[in-house]
């Protein structure tokens, strides 16, 4: 109950942000006894419950928090109004003489339990107006006549109509009441109205038990909660129905033995639940991943890269350098560590659906708040290689459109970035939802990176690469990233992101060798303005299988276009003499099945001829620039 226990804490602590709303279309934290629904009817009535108007509800606008009772909150069957909004069967007298009269129970029960509320010490001047309004049962009437509903021939309601989606037979409705000098605002969103309820309801609880969760004797509740994930979502991460089955039979004799939970504590821990989610939960397919502190503190994004970790004000500049990124990440985690400081507690949790009405937690972790973003900040520090995939705003083109901008930067790429890069864009959904899952292993509890996982991306990358040369660089960078994580991991090596003269690592050499091939042919083919793969690209598989075979061919190859470029080609020759002399011939000529270190090699080199290349164009241009100014 550990779960159930951190997340009543969580409440407790953010009382002060109960019903507020964010601005952002986002549900607010709810009020204990209250739920959502997405409304598509709504009805304007004034305080003396007389009709005004009426119409329907956008999607954008249809959340509404609504009353509930433990029957009605989990209603799946069986008749179960909601206490003050709910579908025309409940809400409307006259749906007897426009759809059906097997449906008078359903508004029979609405009325009688709408009217124990409002009877009550608690009742409310609006909740009593709705009644009134509702008790002149002629709902249907009011909307048909607001074009809201249509009939057809025959003066019943037009069962293939829809509203917004929903047949209107079916149409939720929520009713605001205008009371000019009482509230402005939505009765729906009335502090009042949502005090008299819950005042209300509490009094009738009075089945006194032991709480799990709390350890406190009061009244408990065997009917929580759904709409954890989402709206729609029926899951529950309690439920003890199946009398039949062995839920909990076999150990216990009565679900309340294996499970006692105080209704206030459920009601709880689980609007504290839904509302973390959406306000900052991960969707990692039909998993939702939620990461919080207890106290409601600013929590950094756990599965993001690290340029979206940063701040706004640290992403004008990206790092591109090892220690401007080290900078940067401690620069980032300061400002997160005012709030989660030593006695501060970071929970992470994740959630998935068993079955379609069973939620199970796939992932539960309580960390010390500095635990956490040592650990956060050891994943941002680790997995890290300089990329060139990332796409941001860049203001808005001629049509008022957002353009993108490829930019550059150091950090770790997002464990979804890592899911594609193993196993493609078309891998199952499974798959990449395992794999995000597993990587939250590793960022939270420091876990190794899978070997599998690094293997699979290694193999992939030198598979792949005759692709875009674009996808491609990405896929390699984000490998370099994992390789660079793994060894660190494995065998304590730190790998720089720039080429190192001084490694003579045979798998690294020849990685840098093939990069020198590449860019030689590269830039001839440029020269003569051709466009096609290299042979260094064409043959880059064949060469991490059997380097000793294929160099040969290449490097065979490489020579007319040596000679084509002539001395323009005589500083790369010197970088590819100087790799040659390193490699050990012995090593070279047994080397077989070349592992990650070879993709590092090849991407180090290959930036470090292109950063020289620029350096010389820029030199070249000056030179002009400066001979130009003179004259």
């Amino acid at each position: 109950m550990n779960w159930l226990t951190k997340l009543y804490e969580t409440y407790e602590n953010c009382q002060s942000l109960v019903g507020k709303t964010t601005g952002d279309g986002k549900t607010p934290l709810l009020p204990i006894a209250h739920s959502t629904q997405n409304a598509q009817i709504e009805i304007r009535i004034d305080i003396f419950g007389n009709f005004q108007s009426a119409s329907t509800v956008s999607k954008e606008n249809a959340v509404t928090i609504i009353p509930v009772t433990e029957d009605s909150g989990s209603r799946s069957s069986g008749i179960s109004p909601h206490p003050l909004f709910d579908k025309l069967q409940y809400i409307a007298g006259d749906y007897k003489d426009y759809v059906s009269r097997d449906k008078e129970e359903y508004y029979a029960k609405y009325i009688s339990q709408l009217e124990d509320w409002c009877n009550s010490d608690y009742g409310n001047s609006r909740v009593k107006a709705i009644l009134t309004y509702l008790k002149k049962e002629s709902v249907i009437k009011d909307l048909v006549r607001c074009e809201v509903l249509q009939l057809g021939e025959d003066g019943k309601m037009v069962s293939s109509a829809k509203i917004e989606g929903i047949a209107q037979s079916e149409a939720f409705v929520r009713i605001n009441v205008f009371s000019p000098g009482i509230s402005d605002v939505a009765v729906w969103e009335d502090k009042r109205v949502w005090d008299s309820f819950i005042a209300y309801y509490l009094s009738l609880q009075v089945n006194n038990d032991l709480c799990y969760a709390t350890g406190k004797i009061i009244p408990t509740s065997d009917k929580h909660p759904a709409k954890i994930r989402n709206a729609a979502d029926k899951a529950k991460l309690i439920s003890g129905n199946d009398t039949t089955g062995f839920t909990f039979r076999g150990r216990f004799v009565t679900r309340n033995q294996a499970a006692s939970v105080g209704y206030e504590t459920s009601q709880k821990a689980h609007n504290v639940l839904k509302w973390l989610v959406e306000k900052q939960g991960y969707r990692n397919y039909e998993e939702a991943i939620v990461v919080w502190g207890t106290r409601d503190q600013k929590i950094p994004p756990v599965l993001d890269d690290t340029y979206e970790f940063f701040p706004d004000e640290l992403k004008e500049q990206p790092p591109t350098t090892y220690e401007g990124l080290a900078k940067r990440v401690a620069s980032a985690i300061a400002g997160y560590a005012l709030e989660l400081d030593v006695g501060s507690e970071a929970i992470a949790l994740g959630m998935e659906a068993a079955t379609p009405g069973r939620l199970s937690i796939t992932y539960y972790r309580e960390l010390n708040g500095s635990d956490f973003l040592d650990r956060l900040q050891d994943w941002h520090r680790t997995c890290i290689w300089k990329h060139f995939y990332k796409l941001v705003e860049d203001g808005l083109d001629e049509k008022g459109k957002p353009k993108k901008k490829r930019i550059c930067f150091v950090g770790t790429p997002s464990p979804k970035d890592i899911a594609y890069t193993a196993f493609g864009r078309n891998a199952p959904d499974k798959l990449i939802k395992s794999t995000v899952h597993r990587l939250l292993s590793c960022i939270i509890d420091k876990a190794p990176i899978p070997y599998d996982l690094v293997k699979t991306s290694v193999n992939r990358t030198i598979r792949s690469a005759s692709m875009d040369e674009l996808e491609w660089g990405r896929l390699r960078s984000i490998t370099c990233a994992l390789v660079k994580k793994y060894r660190e991991n494995k065998y304590k090596e730190e790998w720089q992101m720039e080429w190192d003269d001084s490694i003579q690592d045979i798998n690294y050499l020849l990685g840098g060798l093939l990069a020198v091939a590449d860019e030689i042919e590269r830039y001839a083919l440029r020269e003569m303005k051709e466009e096609r793969e290299t042979n260094a690209i064409r043959l880059f598989e064949r060469f991490a299988q059997n380097p000793n075979k294929t160099w040969k061919m290449i490097n065979e190859r490489l020579n007319p276009y040596i000679m084509r470029l002539g001395a323009k080609a005589e500083w790369l020759l010197h970088i590819k003499q100087d790799i040659s002399s390193s490699i050990n011939p012995e090593q070279f000529r047994v080397a077989r099945n070349l592992d990650g270190r070879f993709v590092l090699g090849f991407d180090c080199q290959k930036r470090l001829i292109r950063d020289e290349n620029q350096k010389r164009k820029d030199a070249k241009m000056a030179s002009k620039a400066s001979l130009s100014n003179n004259n």
